[in-house]
């Protein structure tokens, strides 16, 4: 049928028409919330599923050993790191070198004693990192021509990123995975407003106590 289009019509908006019917159903169900598996190697080769948790025994010596971990710094990059490495990352937005930023899209951590495999994501896993500068990475040289035109150029370009360091690599298997609610902000207005402000600049707003005995900024 593609074919079809491809060579009996013309070029026209007729064949984007038909192609805009023909998106995948829509799956309403609710996903699955993330879980992983905790294999020791020394227990390997396995032939059942493994659990998400290791013996509360064993927490302690988990969180004592050295680890590596593949973690998301965004949608499309995934990093294989461990303490003290540096990082090239995509460029993390509004962030100033010396800025603490924490991630929590862990896809898999280790030791040289066991693995933990998310599925996708380890729920108890975090990776700590310090933000060392954001710069340009070196020049990448594009050509660009069209045959038989006499048309071409060179094009010269530098991309934006973020070096990252990781401090810290955090399991906490025996807290609770879910993240705390965000604080409410005390005003949406006052939020919108004030968003591009600097701690320093925060500073100065006078605040006084609401209605429900929250500081507000006032008006």
């Amino acid at each position: 049928m593609k074919l079809r289009w491809q060579w009996t019509t013309r070029f026209s908006t007729s064949r984007m028409t038909i192609a805009r019917h023909w998106k995948p159903m829509r799956t309403e169900f609710p996903r699955n919330k993330p879980t992983c598996a905790f294999v020791w190697h020394e227990d390997m080769p396995h032939r059942t599923p493994q659990p998400e948790l290791p013996d509360p025994e064993h927490f302690e010596r988990i969180k004592k050993q050295e680890l590596f971990c593949v973690f998301k710094s965004s949608v499309y990059h995934q990093h294989k790191v461990t303490v003290g490495d540096i990082v090239q990352a995509e460029k993390l937005h509004r962030r100033d070198a010396g800025e603490k930023v924490v991630f929590g899209t862990v896809l898999l951590v280790g030791s040289k004693d066991f693995t933990i495999l998310g599925k996708p994501t380890v729920p108890y896993a975090k990776v700590k990192a310090t933000v060392e500068q954001q710069t340009l990475t070196k020049e990448m040289l594009a050509f660009w021509y069209k045959p038989r035109r006499k048309q071409s150029h060179f094009y010269r370009r530098r991309q934006h990123v973020t070096m990252l360091r990781i401090d810290e690599i955090i399991l906490t298997p025996d807290e609770d995975p879910a993240d705390p609610p965000p604080p409410k902000p005390a005003r949406l207005l006052d939020l919108w407003a004030n968003r591009w402000l600097d701690p320093a600049e925060k500073e100065g707003i006078e605040m006084i106590e609401g209605e429900d005995g929250r500081l507000i900024p006032k008006v």
